[in-house]
């Protein structure tokens, strides 16, 4: 199980880089891509849900720290993290969750993985437009289906690239 806990502590400061580094200095007019959210995906079910929401407010608050937002991201973070057993619950396979069973697309089928990276994805975008410009509009929503498209594309890639066959 450390194997587990190390793999995350990894994935934790990897994805801080990739998203602080890289994904934040692609402009776009004001079109966020967000890859950081994966870390809470891919944490394990049987993982304490008080510890699954103090990592997303660590998780968010390291990424606020890059983007000067003053816990925007902590705040979104947090809010999905909260309700990722809900989702986990409806959207549970047929013979249900095995003990230590990976949230990936190949322990549970691409098409499990697909619905729920992108309900996580669509939800955690959603949140961070919304407390950030607190406006709606036609742009407003073209702006968070791009972002939300491409953070999508970018957490399959990740799937493929680093879980191929876990």
């Amino acid at each position: 199980m450390s194997n587990v806990y190390t793999a995350n502590v990894f994935r934790f400061i990897f994805l801080i880089l990739v998203q602080g580094l890289v994904l934040k200095g692609i402009e776009l007019e004001h079109i966020n891509i967000f890859l950081y959210p994966l870390f809470i995906m891919l944490l394990p079910l049987e993982l304490a849900h008080g510890l699954v929401v103090l990592a997303a407010f660590c998780m968010g608050l390291s990424i606020d720290m890059f983007y000067d937002s003053f816990g925007l991201h902590a705040a979104s973070l947090v809010i999905v993290a909260f309700a990722r057993p809900l989702l986990c619950a409806l959207i549970e396979p047929r013979g249900g969750y095995e003990v230590g069973q990976s949230l990936t697309k190949h322990s549970l089928g691409f098409r499990w993985f697909i619905r729920y990276s992108a309900i996580i994805s669509f939800s955690h975008i959603l949140i961070v437009s919304s407390l950030e410009d607190l406006s709606i509009g036609w742009l407003w929503l073209a702006r968070i289906l791009i972002g939300f498209v491409l953070s999508l594309f970018l957490v399959i890639l990740y799937q493929f690239i680093f879980n191929p066959k876990q």
